[in-house]
């Protein structure tokens, strides 16, 4: 049966609606890189929030301290050593979208940050990070 020109035309859209759904399971950037990207709007619009996403750790700084995603998202408040995470992991993180102001991020958990911490949050103020309330390892595909 032909279709039309018009039929195949409709079809588009639907076919990158299904391609976006494949594609987000394999995404680099987390829902806060998103956000901070799309621009001031969208990321008040995500400050506050509970978040749940998949991805790869790109480094441990610390006790209280790594680092996901293509643009390094920081997750705070989880202790990647102990938990023997290491760099190039899959993770599925759970946790509240905070704007990152070292004494604020502190006075929330109550993290005592190591000097490397310290520094690599000073680097990164006013960014959005993650409060972890939960890290586990990703499950396999």
């Amino acid at each position: 049966m032909m279709r039309t020109r018009r039929q195949r035309l409709a079809a588009w859209p639907v076919a990158a609606a299904f391609a976006s759904v494949l594609m987000v399971g394999c995404a680099d950037e987390t829902p806060v890189q998103e956000a901070q990207d799309e621009g001031t709007e969208a990321a008040s619009a995500v400050l506050g929030e509970t978040v749940t996403f998949e991805n790869e750790v790109t480094e441990v700084h610390g006790p209280n301290l790594f680092t996901v995603g293509d643009e390094d998202t920081p997750v705070v408040g989880f202790d990647a050593a102990a938990a023997g995470l290491e760099d190039g992991d899959r993770v599925e993180v759970t946790g509240t979208v905070r704007q990152i102001v070292l004494t604020d991020v502190e006075a929330w958990g109550g993290f005592d940050f190591d000097q490397e911490e310290n520094n690599y949050l000073v680097e990164r103020e006013l960014d959005l990070g993650v409060v972890a309330d939960d890290v586990q390892p990703a499950p396999e595909e």
